[in-house]
């Protein structure tokens, strides 16, 4: 195989294991809990939502959760819940680092989940697969833990979220994620909305754009120059084939 030959498979085989294996990823949203507005002002936590994009129909959310309420009030993080944006998402699967976690809101993630008095939800993650909470708290995430969800989606429209996304789209009481705690000192319980997101914000869709545009213009003699010997390669072979 010639050398230039060789270069066109290497290029080819390049190109298409970026566009398979490479996710377009966003910057994290990350924000804590609004313990003023808790029911039991015993809990807190950190959340980050990341946003992993395969394709329009395919995606993956990744919740990490760190418990961060006051060592003195104790307690386990049993459950959390979230919105499915415009309600694109059709079906999860979920892959948590705390086993005992299982997924809520199928089969229609869509308003099937209570977690009175901030409303209904459609997607979540709770211990025994009950937000509310059955069995021993102390399979729960403790204070000073973290634990990762890795939520597997489908659907339609993916390529139109973000993380920023799950944190806009809220219930009908206005909030967008709600985590829920047992197994306090006192023997207390709490639910806990989300506050407004502490991380960096996603770069916008222009800037990626620019970037791309920038990368490209850099390569780009590089690239027509291989191509183009590409081309004359498969021409010549074109024409050595008709002859034989």
């Amino acid at each position: 195989m010639s050398r230039n030959k060789y270069k066109c498979v290497v290029l080819t085989f390049a190109i298409l294991a970026f566009s398979a294996f490479y996710p377009i990823t966003g910057y994290a949203d990350t924000f804590t809990g609004d313990t003023s507005r808790s029911t039991g002002k015993l809990g807190d936590y950190i959340a980050e939502f990341t946003y992993s994009l395969f394709s329009p129909t395919a995606a993956e959310l990744d919740v990490t959760l760190k418990n961060i309420s006051p060592a003195s009030n104790g307690g386990y993080l049993t459950g959390f819940v979230f919105n499915n944006p415009n309600n694109f998402i059709t079906n999860v699967s979920l892959a948590a680092s705390n086993t005992f976690f299982s997924l809520l809101g199928s089969p229609s993630f869509k308003d099937s989940i209570s977690a009175s008095p901030f409303g209904r939800y459609d997607i979540g993650a709770a211990l025994g697969g009950n937000f509310l909470g059955t069995g021993n708290p102390t399979k729960g995430i403790a204070v000073g833990q973290s634990a990762s969800f890795d939520f597997t989606i489908t659907g339609k429209g993916l390529d139109q979220l973000s993380a920023g996304s799950f944190v806009q789209t809220k219930s009908n009481e206005g909030e967008f994620f709600i985590a829920r705690f047992r197994g306090f000192n006192n023997g207390g319980s709490d639910k806990v909305p989300g506050g407004g997101p502490t991380g960096v914000p996603e770069p916008n869709i222009i800037y990626l754009l620019l970037f791309g545009i920038i990368g490209l213009t850099i390569f780009r003699k590089k690239l027509t120059n291989l191509f183009n010997k590409c081309n004359n390669l498969a021409v010549k072979s074109t024409v050595l084939t008709r002859k034989e």
